[in-house]
């Protein structure tokens, strides 16, 4: 069985670092982030406007989640042979479309529908997109790409959402979900016609073995366990960031968006910084990286009244959550096999979108906004143990290589 970094494309694919290719993936990230959340930056216009309750809007990021679970691993196994150029197109196109039908949806019902849909296109979007741009780069540059590819994530947690909350309150919410339809649709077009044809090789009856033998299954269910709980980790805790300002800490709530913004750019500053770490220390930058978000809950849980404390631990978390996911999608893609591939990298979404499902929950139960400082020592002990199975993951993914 080959190794992850080893060429897995039956055509040729272009040579040297693809950053065309890579900002192209990176902006459908974006796109499909910013939609995956942006019911909460909505909520009071679409709540008005559906004649709905703001739970109910909130509903229709929790259905989101529940898709992707539901849907990502199936569709990825129903599409793995397929020319990953043309899924990647063909989902941002129906995610175009179903943006579209959000958008003209007369009611409440309709529109739940039309996020489904999306959520289903985004799903295997998810699935291939990190497959399939680890095929246009060399080892050398693995970590590098999929950082350009990750970005996008951030960048909609820090740029998107704010800036499509503005355009709502000028033009109405419905005309933000046609603009992110119609950015879709343009790069669909741009993939299917302009980027690389890449169909993953098919294993021969010779080289099959049944997949719970396959050699990188043990590294990549320790990865996929440190995944759900570093989603359950960040989600804890900031689905009540805000309560945690205004109670735990000593801080005027004026602060709450300078606080915020600090975050947001310490994520964009782990990006860059997993970006040039990850090729040249692929196992200590992720491990280290765990430590420092471990680390950051634990500052913010002890020292919630010394504001020097709290913006340090904010950079630490931003910074953290800006590095984890490329160093955690280099640590999958070198960690697998060209069996197992798809279904890490559809699995990976699957994992994070239990995180993103269970840490409100645990949050509120154990803290919530009366109690923040807990929640914050939730997810430092959630870290901890990221922590051991990720460096589990990294050890038996360089054995499997080895």
């Amino acid at each position: 069985m080959s190794s992850s970094t080893d060429s897995i494309s039956t055509l040729a694919l272009p040579q040297g670092f693809p950053l065309r290719a890579l900002l192209i993936l990176s902006l459908g990230v974006f796109v499909t982030v910013t939609a995956e959340s942006l019911p909460a930056g909505l909520m009071p216009e679409m709540s008005a406007d559906l004649d709905v309750s703001a739970m109910q809007v909130g509903m229709l990021i929790s259905v989101w989640a529940m898709t992707v679970i539901i849907t990502s691993i199936p569709l990825a196994r129903a599409t793995m042979w397929l020319d990953r150029r043309l899924v990647v197109g063909v989902s941002l196109g129906a995610f175009a479309l179903a943006n579209l039908g959000t958008a003209l949806a007369p009611g409440y019902e309709l529109a739940m529908a039309s996020r489904v849909a999306a959520a289903i296109a985004h799903g295997l979007f998810w699935a291939v997109v990190i497959v399939y741009a680890s095929a246009m780069l060399a080892p050398s540059h693995l970590g590098r790409g999929l950082a350009i590819v990750t970005a996008g994530g951030t960048a909609a947690t820090v740029a998107g959402l704010p800036v499509a909350t503005v355009m709502a309150q000028a033009l109405g919410w419905r005309a933000t979900f046609l603009a992110l339809g119609a950015v879709s649709l343009i790069l669909g077009v741009v993939v299917v016609r302009g980027m690389p044809k890449f169909l993953p090789a098919r294993t021969t009856r010779a080289d099959w073995v049944p997949l719970r033998k396959d050699s990188s299954v043990p590294a990549l269910l320790a990865l996929g366990a440190a995944a759900i709980l570093i989603a359950t980790a960040q989600f804890t805790s900031f689905t009540y960031i805000r309560p945690y300002f205004e109670v735990a800490t000593s801080m005027d709530s004026e602060w709450a968006a300078g606080l915020l913004f600090i975050y947001g750019l310490a994520g964009l500053v782990g990006v860059v910084v997993a970006g040039l770490l990850a090729d040249r220390f692929p196992r200590s930058s992720f491990i280290g990286v765990l430590v420092f978000f471990a680390g950051a809950f634990t500052v913010l849980t002890l020292m919630p009244r010394l504001p020097a404390a709290v913006i340090a631990g904010l950079l630490v978390w931003g910074f953290g959550i800006g590095a984890v996911f490329p160093l955690l999608q280099t640590s999958l893609m070198r960690a697998a096999t060209d069996r197992t591939r798809t279904l890490a990298s559809a699995g990976i979404g699957v994992f994070f979108n239990i995180g993103i499902a269970v840490g409100p929950w645990l949050g509120g139960t154990l803290g919530g906004d009366a109690a923040p400082t807990v929640t914050t020592a939730v997810s430092a002990v959630a870290m901890v143990l990221a922590v051991a199975l990720g460096f589990v993951g990294v050890a038996l993914g360089a054995r499997r290589r080895a």
